[in-house]
């Protein structure tokens, strides 16, 4: 029986598979990487990692379609993009805000036929829906969150996360963390490209950040590089977890990159990676 403490819901056991899907970003394309995932591994649980909307032009399909998820027994989660569009809804961010400039209008429009008020979002089935989704998703072996959390073993500590984050003059609280965080999480300190160790755990999976851009040096002297496209990358020391970065670039511009429709991954209950759906990949093997 799951839990929810902090906007965290906690499970006391684990299933055998996973399927994670994080940053759909409106693309049905994603969909039906997900459709194909869950033909092929029927008992697996799937969890979503956030940021379904903004971006491509499903919005409306991709948002119906998770609610008919949730439904049905699926976990999904908070990402950075749909707490803009609370924040929007609940008259905490204006039209000039960072919401709109990452494309708030055009999702308002793909829901709602125009750019509507708060008000109007406020009273609507998506505004519900996604004011009810935790942010975090922790079991036995595994934490799924949107964008990161503190690679400790206080990681559960809210009081843990109090530095200042300069980014719209916020804090960096438990909740901000776990959808806003990059370097912060990515690496031991902002400003040097070491990777944290993991001291968890636990695996941890999460999305938010194109992998494209994740890269930097162990403390071994082992470095990943960039890469134009958009594979899942696992960072993991010896001995430790894994952390899992799976963000296929569904929120970049579908001109330039029209295959990146994400990363639909499927997970055993040890940590380790069955099988990724994605625009090159779409069939069990």
């Amino acid at each position: 029986m799951a839990k929810l403490i902090n906007q965290t819901l906690k499970s006391c056991k684990d299933t055998d598979k996973y399927i994670f899907i994080s940053d759909i970003h409106g693309n049905e394309e994603t969909l039906k990487l997900i459709d194909q995932a869950r033909e092929d591994f029927p008992n697996a649980l799937l969890v979503t990692g956030g940021d379904y909307i903004d971006g491509r032009n499903n919005v409306k399909d991709v948002l119906d379609y998770l609610i008919r998820a949730r439904d049905e027994g699926a976990i999904v989660l908070k990402g950075n993009h749909e707490q803009m569009l609370l924040n929007y809804a609940e008259h905490k961010e204006h039209q000039d805000g960072i919401w709109f400039y990452n494309s708030g209008a055009d999702t308002l429009k793909q829901l709602f036929n125009e750019v509507v008020s708060p008000k109007v979002v406020q009273q609507s089935k998506y505004y519900k829906f996604l004011s009810e989704l935790p942010i975090m998703y922790e079991t036995p072996q595994f934490i799924f969150v949107h964008a990161g959390i503190h690679c400790d073993k206080n990681y559960d500590d809210p009081s843990n996360y109090a530095t200042e984050l300069n980014i719209a003059r916020h804090q960096y609280t438990y909740d901000f963390f776990r959808i806003w965080a990059r370097q912060d999480y990515w690496y031991n300190h902002r400003d040097e490209p070491v990777f944290a160790h993991n001291l968890t755990n636990k695996t941890i999976i999460t999305g938010h950040t194109p992998t494209s851009a994740i890269s930097g040096q162990y403390d071994d002297g082992r470095s990943v590089n960039a890469s134009i496209l958009n594979p899942v990358r696992t960072i993991q020391y010896d001995g430790e977890a894994a952390r899992i970065f799976t963000d296929g670039g569904s929120h970049s511009d579908p001109k330039i990159y029209p295959h990146n429709d994400g990363n639909v991954v499927v997970l055993n209950s040890d940590g380790t990676i069955e099988h990724t759906y994605n625009y090159e990949n779409t069939l069990k093997q």
